[in-house]
């Protein structure tokens, strides 16, 4: 994602002297620092962390945790390239990205591990299987198991539970905790783009009022 500020600096400038202008490529660099810097504060305070939404809730899936507010950074830009680069950070760049563009998830190994809505105890305060929760079920092999149940109605692979009482033929009703899928598919849900282009392009905070204020200073100090 580039957001183009060109038009910008050459509508603000256009009335300055060719000495006056000697100082645009330092008071740009100042403004496009500050504007990657608003956007990406520390500890999810800036604009993008803010706007992944509230407290992350299982219930309704919104909202966003705060490993995802915090992690979020700049590179600043320097006077001979002008260009501030807003990213996430590793740790959650495979999520983030299906979460920006959507797209189609494949698994690491042989499956990927895909909570029910039998599974919300299992979870964390995340809608995550808690670390090592699937191994934990099936080493209770007489309540668990794992695979597809044969003779039933059900065709899926997955993790299953036993579940009330055993009938005459010894058999108890099953319902599936975790599905195993081949792929996951992602719609497009954070509008990382927008925000960050709307900011830039704000009236009140983006790249115009800060520019001019760069560029005054750096007209009373040259460098």
């Amino acid at each position: 994602m580039k957001i183009s500020i060109k038009d910008n600096i050459k509508e603000v400038t256009k009335q300055l002297s060719r000495v006056q202008k000697k100082q645009i490529p330092f008071a740009a660099m100042l403004t496009i620092n500050e504007l990657a810097k608003d956007l990406s504060k520390k500890g999810g305070t800036g604009v993008i962390g803010k706007a992944t939404g509230k407290k992350f809730k299982k219930k309704s899936g919104t909202g966003a945790t705060k490993f995802t507010k915090r992690n979020f950074f700049y590179k600043q830009a320097t006077k001979q390239s002008l260009t501030a680069t807003v990213y996430w950070d590793d740790r959650n760049a495979d999520y983030m990205k299906f979460m920006v563009f959507g797209g189609t998830r494949f698994p690491a190994k042989r499956a990927l591990a895909i909570p029910t809505k039998h599974a919300n105890k299992h979870l964390n305060s995340f809608g995550n299987f808690r670390k090592g929760a699937i191994n934990t079920l099936l080493s209770d092999k007489s309540k668990y198991f794992k695979g597809t149940p044969k003779g039933s109605r059900f065709d899926s692979e997955g993790v299953w539970e036993r579940y009330g009482r055993k009938t005459k033929k010894g058999g108890q009703k099953i319902r599936m905790l975790v599905a195993f899928e081949k792929e996951a598919k992602y719609k497009s849900l954070f509008p990382f783009e927008k925000i960050a282009t709307s900011y830039v392009a704000s009236k009140k905070h983006g790249f115009e009022p800060k520019f001019g204020k760069h560029l005054a200073k750096a007209l009373l100090k040259p460098r």
